[in-house]
């Protein structure tokens, strides 16, 4: 059974992909920091579960680099390897994230998203690295967005995916030579949870 961790998979498009990794018969290590309740780990542990797959449930807060390794570790003493990286986790602030121009925006809102939504994958990325390396295959994916190119929502927001889009790139240069592929993915717009919440008042149409 292939082995994929996915880091923030209680809710939105990290949940869609641990649930579609079960699916296809995968053991999905799932990360977060919620455990119980209809939007938890262990929600989506069961419904991995349901539709086929394996699911292992690991609170883990990505702003803490000591919780990010133990988790690797405890990957490493069960199985030995890994498959697949979903770097996914992504703090969504709670102040306004359109319609304000940036130096009227709270200066932690920029802290808030480029440290869990970039250095986060920079973190679990350096974790995960050992073990696809000595596999020589596998695959880093990195959840970004089509803000990166253009202007969407906020300028913390936009320069924080450009830079996933380029971790992403300049990961898969130290990696190629290894077997291993590091990519970045725009999954459009997506009715998540907090967009179904906000879709009223967004900036822009969710109609597909």
């Amino acid at each position: 059974m292939p082995i994929a961790v996915v880091t923030g998979a209680t809710r939105g498009v990290g949940r869609g992909v641990a649930l579609a990794l079960g699916e296809a018969g995968w053991e999905v290590w799932v990360t977060g920091r919620t455990l119980e309740g209809e939007r938890s780990l262990h929600a989506t542990v069961e419904e991995i579960d349901r539709r086929g797959g394996k699911g292992v449930a690991r609170q883990v807060d990505h702003r803490d680099d000591g919780e990010v390794e133990a988790l690797f570790d405890a990957l490493r003493e069960e199985h030995g390897r890994l498959d697949v990286l979903v770097n996914n986790v992504f703090a969504i602030p709670t102040d306004r994230m359109w319609g304000v121009p940036f130096w009227e925006q709270r200066v932690g809102m920029w802290d808030e998203m480029h440290a869990v939504g970039l250095r986060s994958h920079f973190v679990a990325s350096v974790f995960a690295a050992p073990l696809l390396l000595e596999a020589e295959r596998g695959l880093i994916a990195n959840i970004s967005s089509f803000a990166g190119a253009g202007f969407q929502l906020n300028v913390a927001y936009g320069v924080g995916k450009a830079a996933v889009d380029r971790l992403a790139a300049d990961m898969a240069h130290d990696l190629e030579p290894h077997g291993v592929a590091s990519v970045s993915l725009w999954p459009g717009i997506v009715r998540t949870e907090f967009v179904l919440e906000n879709e009223a008042h967004l900036p822009f149409s969710t109609e597909v």
